[in-house]
Parts: structure tokens; C-alpha cells; sequence
């Protein structure tokens, strides 16, 4: 439930704010940091089940009928960090774009 917060609220508001101030598309990057986000917890969580499943073939000869509990939450936490890592690369990706800076008129000549 708290990753549908930062997803849907939390990441566009905060990725729209730095656009903006960059002068980029805020859905643009709003819509790269969640991809971001569930892609590497998605990939985290296929990774540690592939590896699992090498594991026990290699070891057994088969897969087990059914993983224990504490390979959940092992892939949980991991894919969670690597979701909250993505998302601090992305964002320093776009802090580090210069900030839009207009320059004042000239001052007028008498």
C-alpha cells in the first residue's frame, strides 16, 4: 500500500516540481521515474527467483512444490531497495541538469 503512495502520488509530484524548474516535461519524467521504479523491482524480484531456482535444480535435481515464506520477503526488500535506488538515480539525473535561468532586460539608456 505505501509503494501505491509514492508511485502514484509522491514520484510526479516531486519529478514534476524539478522539471518544472529545469524546464522539462514533468510527465515525461514522472513517467521515466515510475517505469524506473517497477522495472527494477520487477527485474530484482524475476532475479532472485531465477537464481532460486538454478540453486535448487543444481542442488536437488528439481524445484521444490512450493519456496519457503522467507524467499518473498528476501526478494521483497531487495526489489524494494533497488526500486527506491532507481528512483534516487533518476532523480539525480535531473537535479543535476541546470536550473532555467532568464536574464534580466538591460538596464535603459538615457
Amino acid at each position: 500500500m505505501l509503494e501505491l503512495y509514492f508511485i502514484f502520488y509522491r514520484i510526479p509530484k516531486m519529478m514534476s516540481q524539478l522539471a518544472r524548474e529545469r524546464q522539462r516535461s514533468p510527465v515525461a519524467w514522472s513517467i521515466l521515474a515510475i517505469v524506473a521504479w517497477l522495472g527494477s523491482e520487477i527485474g530484482v524480484g524475476l532475479g532472485i527467483g531465477i537464481i532460486y531456482a538454478i540453486v535448487m535444480i543444481a542442488q536437488q535435481g528439481e524445484l521444490p512444490e512450493d519456496p519457503p515464506a522467507v524467499l518473498n520477503v528476501i526478494a521483497y526488500v531487495f526489489g524494494l531497495g533497488a526500486a527506491i535506488l532507481s528512483f534516487v538515480i533518476i532523480k539525480k539525473i535531473l537535479t543535476s541538469r541546470p536550473t532555467a535561468y532568464v536574464e534580466p532586460p538591460p538596464p535603459p539608456i538615457f
